[in-house]
Order: structure tokens, then C-alpha cells, then sequence
């Protein structure tokens, strides 16, 4: 199948009218232009022509972002023809771009209701594809439409999240998530979010259904038919190994949503195909038509047992491009380490610099698309590119830090291990373990303002622990890193939830709108030279103003003790020395803002 390119034509349609959807009257599937754009902000219901051998059997496509639910009806996915050929009647809608599974859900009740009487029918079939297929299990228990649901099929649908998620919600990473095409809605789809909010409340809900379900999961990322998008290299290459076999953003595990049937195991020979693939008729229509078909169809994938991970474990640290101070070390007594990058330029080049300020020559450079594999085997490298990156430095020497996450009713406490094989290294004794918590959202997903702070875990017995007690109820991203002198460095990418969960949905404070920034602490300007001030236009617990500025891991780097009781206090001198690079500044551990000294 060859890459088509969407061009913007204008295509005559009949737009109806609802309260939250516009609603479009698709040709038949012969006469619709590749170059057709519909709507691409409005919620859209696209309606495709009644067959002449109609069924009476309608089923209701739709992708979860409101930009890429055309590509259900065009650029060579059969799905259209297919129902039509059929007998089927097909509509595709079109929920939000990146408004998470319960916005979308509740839309998509909306447009269930619109659609059953439209066409006077009792229940509709939908497939899901990718976050489409959340938004489904949203509208059918959550939002009271699973009695006018026959089946729902999910094609490829992260139930459990991805860990591609995790990464978009640190905020110097978040290009790596727009690489995929998503660009939002990330936030109801991280892997913590989902184990922690979502399956909670829907696998536990009185109207759960999980029969209805039949779930469509590829494991094959690397084979992908149509277009080479980059999310379907690095993502596989790169960030899911943790997750195991996937398909470039769904995990095959997360696909797994408990009770459902199953069409695919894990690396089936029939569903070794990719994200994109999933969600294509040609691929995933077969299966679909004869679970409609036969009602009594039963999975032949029986047995399926996937633990989903209670513990993330990690050989790596994360170096960030735009980190100066970031370097490649090698662990105690290694003699090897191993780049794997991300880059936002599909073609970066990259330079590495050695302690003297010699060039190294890496004999075994591999690029490919957005991903990056670089060897080394020296000390205190600097890695130089002329696009954004993120370097996850591994070394293979049995060194390994885990986070688990133990939660009670009433609070969550982090705890962290780290393991080693060799002799000469004691992973516990001088080792130090800190995180940049974020919170990213309110517990219904409603997004918040960015603000992070630095943490230190306690040490006690042979184990690091941090107990979240003491924050705001909401959704927090972490980046924990552990660090023992020289010896080694290890981080993860991870997050949590703190406050309960129910308590949360019941009261439905939240309207979805962001409330108004309150800038009281700042750095003018935010992206730093050599001249910089701090204002504070906020009422301080104490006249003495410690100012902390930590690297992007949470290390201290400097302390700025300011005795004045101005508004504006000129840190010049403290900002200069810095090496370019992304920090946080805490001041009197009352607020942390972020800043870039260039």
C-alpha cells in the first residue's frame, strides 16, 4: 500500500445539526475522494450510505481523536466498502481531539442515542480503535448505553495504558509523544492512570458487561503496511520493551481487557502487524464480521493469564539534549554502554564529545526514521545533536533499580530497590534517591497547572520509600532517579495517583476548563543568559528567602540565601555559572518553578 497525503479539497456534503456533533452525509463508498476533509474541530458524526442490501445491522466506528477518525472511511482502509459490500450500515464518529476516555465516552453516549434513533434500532455493534475503544467502555457503563450495545470491539486499545503515555507527561518530553500523530490526550492514557482510575471504576462497575467485548491486539511493531510512522519505531524499539510485545503504542497486555474475548495471543501469527494495521479493515474486518454474525462465536485464544506489572524495574538513565550537564558515565567496572535515542528531527546527527574535548568515532551507528543506536565504550561523553533528544543509557552489568508502588486506602508510598551482581559494588550504602513529581491532572482528568517539586526517598532497611500523604489529591508524573556517587545512575519514568478515586467521580467538581494562571513566583526572563531576577509577589512563611536550583534529575546543584524583603531580587550572579541546561527552583519549599539557562 503506497503513503497517501492528505490535501485540502472541499468536498460537497449535507451538514444536520445536534447539540454537540455536526453530523455529515457521506457518498457511496465508490464516489468518496481520497483528497475528502471533513470537519476537523467539531465533534462529527459521519453517516455512511444506507446499502442497498441493508441488513438492518448498524455499527458505529470511531477512533477517539477527533482528526484521525476519517481514516476509519479513507486512505486504503477497506471498512466502508466492506460493511457496505455487506449489507451494513456504517457510521463513523468523531469524538474530541485529546479530551480522554470520559469527555469522549459521554460524546460518544451522545452520538449512540442520536444514531439508534436515526435509524430506529434497538442497539448498534462499535469498533474502537486505539483510545476509541476506551471511549466505548465509557459510554457503555460509565454513561448508561451498554443495553443499546449488541458487541463492542477494540482494536488495538490500550485498556492498560501505554508507557509511551508516561513520557509525553514529563513536560521536556512531551515532543516524543507528539511524534505519534496524538499529539494529546495523554493524560487518561498513562499506564498509572489507568491501573489506578480507569479499570477500577469500570472493571468494578455494577453495569460492567465484559462479555460484550471482543479485543483485537497486534504484537508487531516493526511490520507495519501503511505508513511508517515514527511512533511504530521508536516506541517499540525503545519505550515498551518494559511492557513486552506490542504494537508501536498499544502493549499487547494492555489490550487485555479482563473478561472480554480474545481474538489474538500474545505474537499471534495472524496479528504480527502494526498500530495503524489494526485499525484497517482489511486486517481486522474478518474477525469483526464473524463475531456479528455468529453470536455464539467464541475466541479460539483461551487461558490468557497477563499479569500487568505491579513493578517497573530499569537498566537506563535519561540524559535530555537540552542538558548540557547530562553525560554519558560508564557504571563501576563497565566497560560498555548503549544509547538508545529518540529524536524530534527524523534525520539528526549526532557528535560526541570525550572529556578532553576529542571527537569519538563510533564504528556502529545505526539511524533509522526518529531512533538512534549508538555503543560506547568511554568515559564522560558528551552527546551533541542538532535536534531535541532523549538518550536512554543502558549497560547490561546487572545493576538494576525497581519502583513499586504500595497503596492503602488512605495513601500511596513509592518504594524503590536497587540490585546489583556485582561484588565491589554495594547498590544500597551512599546511594541517593530523588523524583520530580508533577501534577498533571485532577483525578477525572481535568488538566492542571505544571507545577513540579523535587522529593527525597527515605531510606530504611535495604529499600527507598517517599509517601505521598502529604500532597493535593490528584495525578502526578514522576522522574525518580538514583544516583550512587560514581558508581552508577539509574531512572524511571513512572506516576501515581493520590485521593480516592470514587469520592472523586461522585463529587464532579470539575467542568473541564483550566483555572487562571497565578504567576507569584517567576524568573524574568524564563530562558536565562547571564542576567536574571527572581520575582515574588506572594506572601512567604518566612522574611529569610532560601532559593534551591536543582538539575532536571533533582539534584542540588546550588543554594541562594536572599535577606532582603523585596519583590525582586537579582540572581545574576548565581544563574551564571550554570551550566546550559533545563533546572528547577524551589523557594523556601513553598513553590518550584521550572527555567532554561541557556
Amino acid at each position: 500500500m503506497k503513503l497517501k497525503t492528505t490535501l485540502i479539497a472541499l468536498f460537497s456534503c449535507a451538514l444536520l445539526f445536534s447539540q454537540n456533533f455536526a453530523e455529515v452525509q457521506l457518498p457511496t463508498p465508490d464516489k468518496l475522494s481520497p483528497l475528502f476533509i471533513g470537519p476537523l474541530v467539531k465533534s462529527t458524526i459521519h453517516y455512511g450510505v444506507t446499502p442497498p442490501n441493508y441488513n438492518g445491522k448498524v455499527i458505529i466506528f470511531n477512533h477517539g481523536y477527533i482528526d484521525l477518525n476519517q481514516g476509519q472511511f479513507l486512505f486504503d482502509n477497506s471498512f466502508y466498502q466492506d460493511t457496505y459490500n455487506e449489507g451494513y450500515q456504517a457510521i463513523f464518529v468523531a469524538t474530541t481531539r485529546g479530551k480522554g476516555i470520559w469527555i469522549n465516552g459521554e460524546l460518544l453516549a451522545e452520538a449512540i442515542d442520536i444514531v439508534t434513533q436515526k435509524y430506529n434500532v434497538a442497539q448498534v455493534y462499535l469498533v474502537g480503535h486505539s483510545n476509541g475503544g476506551k471511549a466505548s467502555e465509557a459510554a457503555m457503563f460509565q454513561f448508561g448505553k451498554k443495553d443499546k450495545v449488541t458487541r463492542a470491539f477494540a482494536l488495538g486499545t490500550p485498556f492498560w495504558g501505554t508507557y509511551l503515555a508516561d513520557i509525553s507527561q514529563m513536560p521536556w518530553l512531551n515532543w516524543a509523544w507528539r511524534l505519534t500523530g496524538l499529539n494529546e490526550g495523554a493524560r487518561t492514557s498513562t499506564t498509572y492512570y489507568c491501573r489506578d482510575v480507569v479499570r477500577p471504576i469500570l472493571d468494578n462497575h455494577p453495569d460492567n458487561e465484559p462479555g460484550k467485548f471482543v479485543v483485537l491486539g497486534a504484537s508487531g511493531f516493526y511490520k507495519g503496511s501503511t505508513i511508517a510512522a515514527p511512533a511504530f519505531l521508536l516506541t517499540g524499539g525503545i519505550l515498551l520493551p518494559v511492557q513486552g510485545a506490542n504494537d508501536g503504542v498499544a502493549p499487547y497486555n494492555s489490550t487485555l481487557r479482563p473478561g472480554a474475548e480474545y481474538v489474538f495471543s500474545k505474537n499471534d501469527s495472524r496479528a504480527i502487524f502494526d498500530h495503524l494495521d489494526v485499525g484497517l479493515g482489511q486486517f481486522s474486518w474478518p474477525y469483526v464480521k464473524s463475531y456479528i454474525e455468529n453470536k455464539n462465536h467464541k475466541s479460539i485464544v483461551s487461558n490468557i493469564n497477563e499479569k500487568h506489572p505491579t513493578r517497573i524495574e530499569s537498566n537506563y538513565y535519561i540524559i535530555h539534549s537540552e542538558n548540557e550537564y547530562d553525560k554519558i558515565n560508564l557504571d563501576k567496572g563497565s566497560k560498555f554502554a548503549v544509547a538508545e535515542i529518540l529524536h524530534e528531527d527524523s534525520e539528526a546527527i549526532f557528535n560526541s564529545i570525550d572529556k578532553n574535548g576529542k571527537k569519538v568515532i563510533h564504528k556502529n551507528y545505526h539511524t533509522q526514521n526518529h531512533k538512534t543506536v549508538i555503543p560506547f565504550s568511554e568515559d564522560q561523553v558528551s552527546l551533541k545533536s542538532n535536534s531535541k533528544f532523549v538518550a536512554f543509557i543502558k549497560q547490561d552489568n546487572g545493576i538494576r533499580m525497581s519502583l513499586e508502588r504500595i497503596s492503602n486506602k488512605n495513601n500511596t508510598i513509592l518504594k524503590v530497590d536497587i540490585y546489583s551482581n556485582q561484588k565491589d559494588i554495594q547498590p544500597i550504602k551512599n546511594t541517593e534517591v530523588r523524583a520530580i513529581l508533577t501534577k498533571t491532572s485532577e483525578i477525572d482528568g481535568t488538566p492542571t497547572q505544571n507545577e513540579s517539586k523535587v522529593v527525597l526517598f527515605k531510606r530504611n532497611g535495604s529499600s527507598f520509600y517517599y509517601d505521598t500523604k502529604n500532597l493535593e489529591h490528584g495525578v502526578y508524573s514522576a522522574f525518580i532517579n538514583s544516583e550512587n556517587n560514581t558508581a552508577f545512575r539509574r531512572s524511571i519514568i513512572s506516576g501515581f495517583v493520590v485521593g480516592d478515586i470514587q469520592e472523586a467521580f461522585a463529587l464532579n467538581s470539575n467542568n473541564g476548563s483550566l483555572k487562571p494562571i497565578k504567576e507569584s513566583i517567576r524568573i524574568i526572563p524564563n530562558s536565562v543568559k547571564n542576567n536574571a531576577v527572581l520575582s515574588i509577589n506572594t506572601e512567604l512563611a518566612s522574611k529569610h528567602i532560601k532559593a534551591t536550583i536543582y538539575d532536571i534529575t533533582g539534584r542540588s546543584v546550588k543554594t541562594i540565601s536572599l535577606d532582603t524583603a523585596d519583590n525582586a531580587y537579582d540572581i545574576s550572579e548565581h544563574v551564571q555559572s550554570l551550566i546550559p541546561g533545563i533546572y528547577l527552583l524551589n523557594v523556601n519549599h513553598q513553590s518550584t518553578i521550572k527555567f532554561v539557562k541557556e
